[in-house]
């Protein structure tokens, strides 16, 4: 869309790009598992803000034939303020390229919300145990009475009549995804022709933290090296003990190894300091996976940049779930953070019967207990219609 003011030199430009991909989660031992499983983070372009999972939830629908019940899904795990639109393309495999389903599918999305689930077969992951004669991939209720091995027969007297039963020969489900995403960057622009440019105060701040990140992405300059894990990260003194505290106080009592330009730091792991270092040059949070985000949050806490603390908690506030829930909760209690610690108080009071069923409840009653009794009071005392 292009529009142009009258009597003015001004052009407004509007794009909504679409952006696309594929995936393919190859999940081994499918028909083993009785939990959920996700996969690892993607986004479909370097720009666009939406990334997202896939979750798969396996149940163990009929123990005594080894039959598991899965659940898949698409989640958005990224800390965007925007919903976007999805399509999606998604099948169900095994590893011989056989497609037992295959589902298109569109929804809106926003950062945090819940799993969309796109699938819910059933699996078994031998032919042993479900046999019937012919080559098959798999078998249903709806299938001649005289073929079905006798532990099947047992299966439908016992369970009435049985959907459709995939066979996994090597036991590996193979899930592929085509999304496409709409709405997620908006862009408008604004184009003066011979105009002289006008710096703002805005602009004047942003041109000082590309300096910043331009001297630390090549490196001008630097006279401090901080070795981690035997990697190393190179940066300026002043800004580390302009921007943390505790990297003043190491300065200013010059100790052997910072007058001999290196510190060894054993507190924090390699991809937390890396957060950490960009952020004092720039002011801006990299997208990490949840628990190097964890990692990045505690490290703000030890070298004491609370601006950084706060913006960590926003993103694992915004990202509170059944399953991340006690370890937000724990996280918070274990460093003071009274506001992230009520916001997972108050998720966990909401949720109760789902947080209880994850194995990060039963870590927190064993290993927590102060933090679980304090949880289970509250919930005692939850009257949800008097709650917002």
């Amino acid at each position: 869309m292009e529009a142009k003011q009258s009597n003015s030199n001004i052009i407004m430009r509007t794009e909504n790009p679409v952006h696309e991909g594929d995936l393919k989660w190859i999940i081994d031992n499918a028909c083993k598992f009785s939990r959920r499983l996700r996969s690892s983070n993607f986004s479909l372009q370097t720009e666009c803000e939406p990334e997202f999972q896939i979750v798969a939830k396996f149940n163990d629908r009929y123990p005594d034939v080894h039959v598991v019940n899965v659940n898949v899904g698409i989640q958005r795990i990224d800390s965007g303020d925007k919903s976007v639109y999805v399509t999606a393309d998604a099948q169900l495999m095994n590893t011989d390229g056989d497609v037992y389903c295959r589902k298109e599918v569109n929804f809106s999305c926003a950062s945090g919300s819940a799993p969309f689930y796109i699938f819910s077969e059933m699996f078994s992951d031998s032919t042993s145990k479900l046999t019937i004669p012919g080559l098959k991939t798999g078998i249903s209720s709806k299938d001649i009475d005289d073929f079905f091995h006798l532990r099947v027969k047992n299966l439908i007297a016992a369970h009435g009549s049985v959907s459709q039963i995939f066979i996994l020969p090597t036991d590996a489900l193979v899930v592929k995804v085509h999304i496409k995403t709409y709405g997620c960057c908006i862009i408008t622009s604004k184009e003066v022709s011979n105009a002289p440019e006008r710096l703002t105060p805005k602009s004047h701040v942003d041109k000082l933290l590309n300096d910043f990140k331009d001297a630390y992405q090549h490196q001008e300059l630097t006279d401090i090296e901080l070795v981690v894990g035997g990697r190393a990260i190179r940066a300026h003194k002043f800004v580390l003990q302009a921007r943390s505290p505790v990297f003043r106080n190491m300065f200013e009592h010059e100790l052997e190894e910072t007058t001999a330009g290196t510190i060894q730091i054993d507190d924090v792991d390699y991809t937390a300091l890396q957060a950490l270092i960009w952020y004092l040059y720039t002011a801006a949070v990299l997208k990490l996976p949840y628990d190097d985000l964890c990692d990045l949050y505690e490290a703000a806490d030890k070298y004491q940049v609370s601006s950084l603390q706060k913006q960590c908690s926003e993103i694992l506030k915004s990202s509170l779930s059944s399953d991340t829930a006690c370890r937000v909760l724990v996280l918070a209690d274990m460093h003071n953070d009274s506001f992230l610690r009520q916001q997972a108080v108050d998720y966990i009071l909401r949720n109760f019967a789902e947080v209880r069923a994850t194995e990060d409840w039963e870590l927190t009653m064993r290993s927590h207990q102060r933090v679980a009794s304090d949880v289970l009071e509250k919930v005692c005392n939850f009257k949800p219609d008097t709650k917002s």
